[in-house]
């Protein structure tokens, strides 16, 4: 496969884009991060990489376990102590799914993440003024209420 000639340039912006970015940002790309490479996983599963799948899997665990010591557990509050409890048992799913080539636990991961990092999204936007508490909360019924008439269409 031929060397993009442009790879130094990509390096660049990626590396910009992280040492600029808010903290509340890297959230975001972490969990985006976490989510592409649970993806990456589930295909190698499929595919049967043991080499992808592994790599893949540890990725996102690691991702994981650095969200972990993000939280501030001495001075945090109940939310702080549950996430904490959510991010450590979603490593340990990705472990024993590593170990089983599990792809149901790491769509089980996958999911606690998306939601994590659209509770994420929905507090930034919510802080910036761009929507306000009431209609996050209105997108997360009606999120809710698609994803029930789904599971029961499917039923």
């Amino acid at each position: 496969m031929p060397i993009n000639p442009y790879n130094k340039y990509i390096k660049q912006y990626q590396t910009s884009n992280i040492t600029t970015a808010t903290p509340e940002k890297l959230m975001i790309m972490l969990l985006d991060g976490a989510i592409q490479f649970l993806q990456k996983a589930k295909t190698a599963i499929e595919e049967k990489n043991l080499k992808d799948r592994s790599e893949n899997i540890e990725s996102a665990r690691k991702i994981v376990r650095e969200l972990m010591r993000t939280i501030d557990l001495e001075n945090g509050n109940d939310v702080s102590k549950s996430l904490f409890r959510l991010y450590n048992k979603m490593a340990m799913k990705l472990i024993k799914a590593n170990v089983s080539k599990n792809s149901e636990l790491i769509e089980e991961v996958l999911e606690d993440i998306i939601n994590i990092r659209w509770g994420f999204q929905k507090a930034i936007e919510i802080q910036n003024g761009m929507i306000s508490l009431e209609d996050a909360i209105k997108e997360q019924e009606e999120n809710q209420h698609s994803e029930q008439n789904e599971g029961n269409s499917n039923a």
